[in-house]
């Protein structure tokens, strides 16, 4: 008589026992190639702090450029020691130059080529030269012919925004620093120093993933220039167009 009853009994516990497994047992079942270990709660924080560093904006890239440039330089008031000095221009030929520097760009991706918005920040050293062949008045006659050479070197520091589509990159900043000016007038050689302002503005095409073509313009302003010439006082202003390669790392 006890038999009959003991085996509903049992029967009843086996359920409910199976029922809290189920209920209980909160482990997730192992998918083939859904992650393996990283998978595992322990390693939760590490792809945790992966995904928060792909974010956009904080990779950042060391790079390295150089550029070979033709140089125009703007009629800019004068002064000179010999004659009338009011309204006057120097009037100055194209020239050559160069410009070479080093940086740090805080992409949007880990690759150089990421689509998405960047910013930089650039060691510039460049030069300028150019001569210049007469002094012109407000209405554009010459006032005096004269031979002469100048060459501006630049220490700049850049700060550029730029924004990278599929194979080519925009970009436009602000730089500040330091001129030296050379300036041999009608043989008569000076220097001087000078705070600097530019405005680069340019475009990149790439190549490669890290390598890039770079053309673009450079807008340079050097004020209040004092030599001891046959030419007393100028500043330069010129707007260099230049051609150059960008390698980013």
């Amino acid at each position: 008589m006890i038999k009959p009853c003991v085996v509903p009994v049992l029967l009843a516990l086996a359920a409910s026992g199976g029922v809290l497994a189920d209920e209980n047992d909160s482990r997730p079942i192992p998918v083939e190639g859904s992650g393996g270990i990283l998978s595992a709660p322990s390693f939760e924080r590490y792809v945790q702090d992966e995904a928060l560093y792909a974010s956009p904006g904080v990779h950042p890239h060391v790079y390295a450029r150089g550029a070979v440039s033709v140089v125009f330089p703007f009629d800019v008031d004068v002064e000179r020691d010999s004659g009338i000095s009011d309204d006057l221009e120097l009037n100055s030929k194209v020239g050559i130059g160069y410009n070479a520097a080093v940086g740090l760009r805080l992409g949007p991706g880990p690759s150089p080529a990421d689509v998405g918005v960047g910013y930089r920040f650039e060691a510039e050293f460049a030069q300028r030269f150019y001569d210049t062949d007469s002094v012109i008045d407000s209405d554009g006659a010459t006032v005096e012919d004269i031979d002469g050479d100048i060459e501006v070197t630049t220490i700049m520091g850049n700060i550029l925004f730029d924004i990278t589509t599929e194979g080519y990159r925009g970009y436009a900043g602000f730089g500040a620093g330091y001129a030296m000016v050379d300036a041999e007038i009608n043989g008569e050689t000076d220097d001087d120093e000078s705070f600097a302002l530019q405005f680069p503005i340019g475009v990149e095409a790439r190549i490669v993933d890290n390598v890039w073509i770079d053309f673009g313009t450079r807008w340079l302003w050097v004020p209040s220039l004092d030599i001891d010439t046959d030419i007393t006082e100028f500043s330069v202003l010129t707007a260099d167009v230049y051609l150059g390669v960008l390698v980013e790392f």
